[in-house]
């Protein structure tokens, strides 16, 4: 997870791609809405990269992470739940989510196979609000 974080907040696309195993499995939880889809390697830099692009219109400098649990559900998965806050150079908080990372043992590392978040109506949000 320090990679993924790294990542993100260096904007480095490339170093994010490795921290994923496709197919990816991706919940997106909007009020009561749950949407599921399948992201593939062709698809997902897209993605990510758009991500990074607002990212950088609201000036993100940092993704904090205010808690971190992981647990080893069975051997060699690994599930992360993390609260994480967005916030610029001065500190000033963005917006916070939260979002649940499934991990599998893929080849020599863990590598992230599902991801469920709640991030996407707060970044609608604070992108309004910028």
């Amino acid at each position: 997870m320090a990679r993924y974080r790294s990542a993100f907040v260096r904007a480095d696309i490339e170093e994010l791609l490795n921290c994923f195993h496709f197919p990816l499995q991706v919940v997106s939880i909007e009020a009561d809405q749950v949407f599921v889809s399948v992201a593939t390697s062709e698809g997902w830099p897209q993605v990510l990269q758009r991500l990074l692009t607002a990212y950088e219109r609201l000036r993100v400098a940092d993704a904090v992470p205010l808690t971190l649990e992981l647990h080893e559900p069975i051997k060699g998965l690994t599930v992360v739940q993390a609260h994480w806050a967005l916030e610029r150079e001065d500190g000033t908080r963005l917006y916070d989510f939260t979002a649940a990372y499934t991990l599998g043992q893929v080849g020599d590392g863990l590598r992230i196979i599902a991801l469920a978040h709640d991030e996407l109506p707060k970044l609608r949000a604070a992108s309004r609000t910028r």
